[in-house]
């Protein structure tokens, strides 16, 4: 199932959303969801549709923390993943393992999901999970 036409394009009700601007986050939350299971909060983006900027550390650290702090997310238990659909519809996940010092982002450890069980696990998490903006 292509990412455009899953949890990215989906609407939600859920409350916890419901006084969220997007104006004021420089992400298109179009191309976000999540996943609060588990005990951890599961923010996914779609990589075709955000560039995360891996490469610009801080960069990359004040859009999460933008994210995290819009979405009232809870900072230690917050995961990011990227989602990236190749042409043949495979999908892969980056997950970026946040660490914070007086709630900021401070450092980030990415690692891409290559175990089988692993893979299914995020699959299913992602698959789970509810979109981040009104459609």
């Amino acid at each position: 199932m292509a990412t455009s036409q899953h949890a990215f394009q989906q609407s939600t009700d859920l409350p916890q959303y419901a006084n969220f601007t997007p104006e004021h986050l420089s992400i298109d939350l179009e191309h976000v969801s999540v996943s609060q299971l588990l005990g951890r909060d599961y923010i996914f983006i779609n990589a075709q549709g955000i560039n995360l900027q891996l490469q610009n550390p801080a960069a990359m650290h004040s859009l999460l923390n933008d994210l995290i702090q819009h979405l009232e997310l809870a900072e230690a238990h917050t995961v990011a993943v990227t989602v990236d659909e190749s042409s043949t519809g495979e999908l892969r996940f980056i997950r970026h393992d946040l660490t914070w010092y007086k709630h900021k982002v401070c450092s980030i450890e990415s690692t891409a999901i290559i175990h089988t069980e692993q893979h299914e696990f995020m699959d299913m998490i992602w698959r789970c999970s509810t979109a981040a903006a009104f459609a």
